[in-house]
Parts: C-alpha cells; sequence; structure tokens
C-alpha cells in the first residue's frame, strides 16, 4: 500500500476539495436538517422541565431526531435526547453567556482537521479517492446536528480542568503510592479466637440513631403491576410456517442454483453469507448433510428453522498473499502478465509498484471472493477484488486443509402479528380503565380478569440519570421508562409500558416516607460486636505478646493498591501499613477479620527530588484527565429537572 507521504502528495487537491465541500455541506446540512425536524410531531406534552421551564413534547421530538440513525441503545438514545434538552435550554446559553460557546471560527477549524483526518484514514485503507469525498461529506453532516453540544462541552471541560493544580507534597505521595512496597511482619488475633460478646437492643438503638444521617432514605417504591405477554396465536404460527414452506419450496424448484437459493432464503430475513467449518456444524445438520439432504424446516425453540447446502469443499483453512491495488481491471489483467513473466517477484518489475501482505481465512469469505482462492497453489498469481478494488494476487502460504461449508440458513423466529399486537393493546387499554386510583381497585381489576399480580421495587439506585449507565426496576428487563417514571408518580398512579414483548401496567403501591433507611440490626449487630471485640484485646495487642488464638506472619511488598495482606481481604491493615513513614513501628489496626499489630521493617523505594518536577507533569495530565471527564457532569447537576418522560415519549 502505498505511503502517507505518498497519498499526501498524491491527493493533496482533493484533501482541500474535501474540506471546501464538507464546509458548504456544514451550512446545506444544517438547513436541510432544520427542514426535516418540521415532520410529523407527538402529542405535545410536557416531557420535563428545566429550571421550572416546560419542555414540550414537539421540541423533545428534535432532540431524539439527533440520534435516531446512530448505533446506541435505545436507553443511550434517550439519556443523550434528555442531555441535548438540557444543552439547548440552559448550558448551551450559559456557556455562551461565559465565553464558551461556539463560533463559526470554531466550526471551520473543526471542520478542516475532521476533513483531513477522515480522508487520510479512509485513503490508508484504500478506498478509492473519488468515493472519499462523498464519504467524509456524509459523516460531517451527520456529526454536524450535534456540533454544537460537542464542541461547548469540550470548551468547558478544558476551561474546568485548567484550573487544577498538583503541589510538590501531592506528586510525592502519588510517587510513594505508585512505586514503594512495604516489608514487615504481623501478629493477629482473630475475632473468632475471642470470647463471644452481648449485644443489647438498647445498643444497636443507639447506634443506630448516632449513624442513621450516613443512610438517608429515598423513597423507595413499591410497585405493583400486571405483565400483557406479546405472543403469537395460533393463525401468527400458520402464516410463519406457510411462509416458510413456501421458500423451501422454491428452494426445491431452483435445483441447486445457488443464486436462486440465496435469493429465497434471504426474502424472509435468513443468510447465506460465508463458509463455516463442518465440524462446526449442528449435529442434526452434519447428519442432513451426510446423507445428501438439507436440514429442515423444522420448528424449533419458537422459530422455523432450515440449512441448504449450497457448496461442500476441503480447502485450506487461511490463505497468506502479496497484493498490489491497482486503478482498474485492465491494468490488473495486465500487472498478472508482468508478474508471472518476472516469477511473481513484485521487486523484478520494470515500474515500482506498491504492494502488502495480507491473509484471508475461508470462515471470513462468502462465496464469491472463496471462489478465487479454492484450489489456488502457492505461486498462483491472480487478479481479485480487494477491499472494493482490483488487484492482483500472489499466493504465498496455506493453512492445514478442513472441511467448509456454504450453507444457506433460514431461521425465522415466530413473532405475534400486528393484529394480535393490536388486540393485546385493546385488552391492556381495557385493563387500564379498570385499575382506579388505589391498589385495591388494581387488585380487583386484575383478579376479575384473571391475570397475575406482580411486585416490584424500585430505589434512588434505579433511577438516577447517568449516562452511559443501564438502569430499571427489579425483575423487569430494559425498565428505564418505569423507574424515571415511578418517582415522579404519587400513590395510586398507573400507566402502561412496552418493553420487548410484553406490556407492563404498572401502579405505585407504597412510598417509602422514612427520612432514613430502615434498621439493619443484624448488621448492626455484627459492627458493635466486632468494635467490642477489638477494644478487649487492644490493650495487649503488642509484637510478642502471649495472647490465646494470636497468629504472627509476615508480609512483603505490600503496595497501596493493594487489599490483601497474608491471604486475607484486609484493606485497612493495607491501608496503614502503606501509610507507614518509617521502620520499626508498631502499629494496631481494626481489621475484618482480626485484631492486628504491624511493623514495617522495609520500605522498598526512595523519591528523587530531580523526579518530583518530571511527575508532576503526568500527574497534572492525569488529573485534568479527571477533571474534564466529570467536567459535563458538574455543570449538568447545577441545573434542576424534573423528568416526566413516560411511555410514547421517549
Amino acid at each position: 500500500m502505498a505511503s502517507l507521504n505518498t497519498l499526501r502528495t498524491k491527493y493533496g487537491i482533493v484533501l482541500s476539495v474535501v474540506i471546501a465541500l464538507v464546509l458548504v455541506a456544514f451550512i446545506l446540512g444544517d438547513q436541510l436538517s432544520m427542514s426535516n425536524r418540521q415532520s410529523e410531531m407527538p402529542e405535545d406534552q410536557a416531557v420535563m422541565t428545566i429550571n421550572g421551564e416546560e419542555v414540550l413534547a414537539s421540541e423533545y421530538a428534535k432532540y431524539q431526531e439527533l440520534y435516531r440513525d446512530t448505533n446506541l441503545e435505545e436507553d443511550g438514545k434517550s439519556d443523550y435526547a434528555y442531555t441535548s434538552a438540557i444543552f439547548h435550554n440552559i448550558t448551551g446559553p450559559a456557556l455562551a453567556e461565559a465565553g464558551l460557546g461556539i463560533s463559526e471560527a470554531d466550526i471551520k477549524a473543526y471542520a478542516s482537521v475532521f476533513s483531513k483526518q477522515r480522508a487520510e484514514m479512509y485513503k490508508m485503507y484504500g478506498w478509492p479517492a473519488d468515493q472519499i469525498v462523498g464519504i467524509v461529506q456524509n459523516e460531517w453532516v451527520s456529526n454536524l446536528q450535534t456540533l454544537d453540544l460537542v464542541l461547548a462541552y469540550q470548551k468547558f471541560s478544558k476551561a474546568y480542568s485548567a484550573g487544577n493544580y498538583v503541589n510538590r507534597l501531592e506528586v510525592e505521595q502519588a510517587m510513594r503510592n505508585n512505586n514503594f512496597t512495604y516489608d514487615g511482619h504481623f501478629l493477629m488475633v482473630p475475632y473468632k479466637a475471642m470470647p463471644e460478646v452481648e449485644v443489647t437492643a438498647e445498643e444497636i438503638d443507639a447506634y443506630y440513631e448516632a449513624n442513621k444521617a450516613e443512610n438517608k432514605n429515598f423513597g423507595a417504591r413499591t410497585l405493583r403491576y400486571v405483565a400483557f405477554e406479546i405472543a403469537p396465536t395460533a393463525e401468527d404460527l400458520a402464516e410463519a410456517e406457510a411462509q416458510v414452506m413456501e421458500v423451501d419450496n422454491l428452494v426445491k424448484e431452483a435445483q441447486g442454483d445457488s443464486k436462486a437459493i440465496k435469493q429465497a432464503v434471504r426474502a424472509i430475513g435468513g443468510k447465506a453469507d460465508t463458509y463455516k467449518t463442518y465440524a462446526s456444524l449442528d449435529g442434526k445438520v452434519q447428519e442432513a448433510i451426510k446423507g445428501g439432504k438439507n436440514y429442515g424446516p423444522v420448528f424449533e425453540n419458537d422459530a422455523w428453522v432450515a440449512t441448504y447446502l449450497i457448496n461442500d469443499v476441503t480447502a485450506p483453512a487461511s490463505y497468506d498473499f502479496e497484493v498490489a491495488v491497482a486503478e482498474n481491471i485492465i491494468e490488473a489483467n495486465a500487472l498478472v502478465e508482468s508478474l508471472k513473466a518476472v516469477g511473481g517477484d513484485f521487486s523484478k518489475l520494470e515500474t515500482a509498484v506498491d504492494f502488502t501482505t495480507d491473509t484471508r481465512t475461508m470462515v471470513a469469505m462468502n462465496e464469491s471472493d472463496a471462489s478465487n482462492f479454492i484450489g489456488a497453489k502457492v505461486g498462483d498469481i491472480f487478479t481479485y477484488t480487494y477491499n472494493h478494488k482490483p488487484a492482483v494476487v500472489k499466493i504465498t502460504g496455506l493453512g492445514e486443509k478442513e472441511r467448509f461449508v456454504l450453507t444457506a440458513d433460514v431461521n425465522k423466529v415466530v413473532k405475534a402479528s400486528q393484529l394480535t399486537n393490536n388486540t393485546i393493546v385493546e385488552n391492556v387499554e381495557t385493563f387500564l380503565e379498570r385499575v382506579g386510583n388505589d391498589v385495591e381497585t388494581f387488585n380487583a381489576a386484575a383478579e376479575e380478569a384473571q391475570y397475575q399480580i406482580l411486585a416490584t421495587t424500585a430505589n434512588r439506585n434505579d433511577y438516577t440519570p447517568m449516562m452511559g449507565r443501564a438502569r430499571g426496576v427489579r425483575n423487569i428487563p430494559n425498565s428505564r421508562n418505569i423507574a424515571v417514571w415511578a418517582y415522579d408518580a404519587e400513590v395510586g398512579a398507573a400507566k402502561s409500558f412496552h418493553g420487548e414483548n410484553v406490556i407492563y401496567v404498572v401502579m405505585v403501591a407504597d412510598i417509602d416516607q422514612n427520612e432514613y433507611e430502615m434498621k439493619n440490626e443484624r448488621n448492626i449487630e455484627n459492627i458493635i460486636k466486632r468494635d467490642k471485640q477489638y477494644e478487649a484485646i487492644a490493650s495487649q495487642l503488642a509484637l510478642g505478646a502471649e495472647i490465646e488464638g494470636a497468629e504472627s506472619g509476615e508480609f512483603a511488598g505490600i503496595k497501596f493498591g493493594d487489599n490483601v495482606v497474608a491471604g486475607k481481604y484486609e484493606p485497612a491493615l493495607v491501608g496503614a501499613i502503606a501509610s507507614s513513614q518509617a521502620t520499626g513501628v508498631e502499629t494496631k489496626v481494626k481489621g475484618n477479620s482480626a485484631a492486628y499489630v504491624f511493623v514495617v521493617d522495609a520500605i522498598n523505594g526512595e523519591i528523587d527530588p530531580a523526579a518530583v518536577a518530571e511527575e508532576r507533569t503526568p500527574e497534572m495530565t492525569q488529573r485534568e484527565s479527571a477533571m474534564g471527564r466529570v467536567a459535563v457532569e458538574a455543570l449538568t447537576s447545577k441545573v434542576d429537572v424534573e423528568d416526566l418522560r413516560g411511555e410514547g415519549t421517549i
């Protein structure tokens, strides 16, 4: 392949054109995207409030549209739409007022960098120059819709992180934490070896009262719900069977015509893509092929499946080759003859040709690609479509031979039809009309209709907005919407939510009104026991002391980031050891499972004053990076947002 330097020289004009074109695309694309967003909007209701101002569904739909064609999961798209709404309504204008807004010069500067980087990348991967312009334009228009948000938050993150400062003592401590190790010895008295202690109810109550402020309650919701499964009916099953049998008839009529077989299978969502090893096939499929038959159609695991054999070969598992890309097929054919004339040595060609080495495996090749390689021997030279361009290939190595098959595979999962879906939706709506606004009515309606009543809870961690994090209530998959709704709903509120092949009707049955989390008596009892046992032995703890049940041991190479000492999980002990500033000092520690006293015998490592200045730069960079990552969250946390999004608006 051509070097980067060659690409820059050869395609310098193209890069200039790309930059110009993407800038034009910026102007036109923005106008087009704005006009396209004036299409159909959902019912205009408030879906969230930002600092008291309502965001209506018609406005929120614009933010959803920005991420409609991305590869994000639905929960991710919803999160980004949520973030965009906050940006355009409050944080964006605030940043602009603070001098951190995005100007036309910012857009142009980014466009220049973007176009050059993307164009060079595609050239390195062998894309034709006449295609790169369009590809980069499309990427630019796609990115343009959210560019103001991205660049503004980048500016803020940079400004926010620039305010950090790392002093000399912090650098030295970081060097100790990263590089120092500690050796020494200890004495431990396991709590289980000590006399049992009594803990009274009064002590538990006193501990709870003293520490309850650390365990605030955030109003966990108890939810009652009914699940309406969206399952195919007998009619749906019959329709799917008829479609699969029609494909089976078309395959039989094709009489081995691979093109017709593929076309028939793909018509109902089947695949006929790449070769696979015979050994990787299901045993039932192997048996069918062994008997000279196709497998299926057969109904299994809620799907109609069939495997139709297209080709069965024994061939090398991989092919190593040298390859040179040509401008067109005529040039490639001529290069084949020239290469054969010099014994297949690219370096001996009269005109220098850039070539590279590559490998193709049978399990990654479709029928067309494989036809070029099956039967090839080391030294064979032929034309081949390489990365969508005509090329010349010379085989240099072959893998071990295996048996491979190319099959057309049907896997039609039977789903509920639109008619079935409509019927279920009608049942849901009828049930919603009967549930009323209290738990008793909900239960009565469910029992009358013979629906199973289920229960779950939603706590603070289930609904807290956090980018990139999956959320939802327990026992209900993909239930982020339910968690968000529940924390803004009152007792007796009911709503329907669509899940995967199910519709849930949910009611808030109860809200925990306690200010603090409930008392966990068993946990508190264990804590008090440990404290009492430690206090009982602390005065006697000393290296060499004769204490019943005591065990001695050594440690070596302990670092700040460790959690284990002598095979026991004791982070408090590790912290005490790694905080030691001198050797020979006896230190007592209340551990998880034992009381400890230890001495550090050796601190391995030293602080080089000259290195402190050198280490300060990476420490600054690391802290700037960390601050940059939390900058947007820190900014948006200052915004008062009420999330009203529910089914039909997210």
